[in-house]
């Protein structure tokens, strides 16, 4: 984890001529410091007991990396999700001072922008997740599309429920377009 000694030793309250002791073999830890390590660095007390070949212990630091990786992952989605909450919920409360219609102004900051949030986590599939969620976002994304031209005309005093028809084509596109890509990733190599 590219730790100094001192930076150790203060994440688990000891001091540093301690982690250097037990570097050098010199002495070793207690049973509850070892607990406090395996969690830090996200391996079983076993691992941090025994001897390893540099295979395991790659293994094991590839593991940890991407356990830290994937919460990353999750952590970046998950702010810019609730930014983007935040900011439609700061529109909403000007939009309700302005003009007081409740319903009007949840359709129009929360509703109309949900394309813009798939967009979103498309790209964010595309970065980090599978196909499958992928081909969901895109299938929210055609879903949320349609729903907002509903609303913008019901919003105009008409109702054309039909708008949501075009969803069947699109969402067949959108599964034809899933299995070309999963096919083309199978295709078998030439030698």
């Amino acid at each position: 984890m590219q730790l100094t000694q001192i930076e150790l030793a203060e994440k688990i309250n000891y001091s540093d001529k301690a982690v250097s002791k037990w570097e050098r073999g010199e002495s070793i830890p207690d049973v509850s410091v070892l607990l406090e390590l395996s969690k830090l660095f996200g391996v079983s007390i076993d691992f941090l007991v025994t001897e390893h070949e540099n295979k395991e212990i790659a293994k094991e630091q590839t593991s940890y990396a991407a356990t830290i990786k994937k919460r990353n992952h999750i952590l970046i989605a998950a702010i810019t999700f609730v930014a983007i909450l935040i900011a439609e919920t700061i529109v909403f409360i000007a939009l309700q001072g302005a003009i007081p219609d409740f319903w009007r102004n949840v359709m129009l900051c929360y509703g109309l922008p949900l394309p813009v949030v798939s967009i979103v986590a498309i790209v964010f599939c595309g970065l980090w997740a599978n196909r499958i969620l992928s081909f969901a976002a895109v299938s929210v994304l055609i879903w949320t599309a349609l729903a907002d031209a509903f609303f913008i005309i019901l919003l105009c005093g008409r109702s054309f429920p039909l708008v949501f028809v075009l969803g069947i084509p699109a969402e067949i596109v959108a599964m034809m377009s899933y299995k070309i890509k999963l096919l083309g990733k199978n295709k078998p190599e030439r030698k």
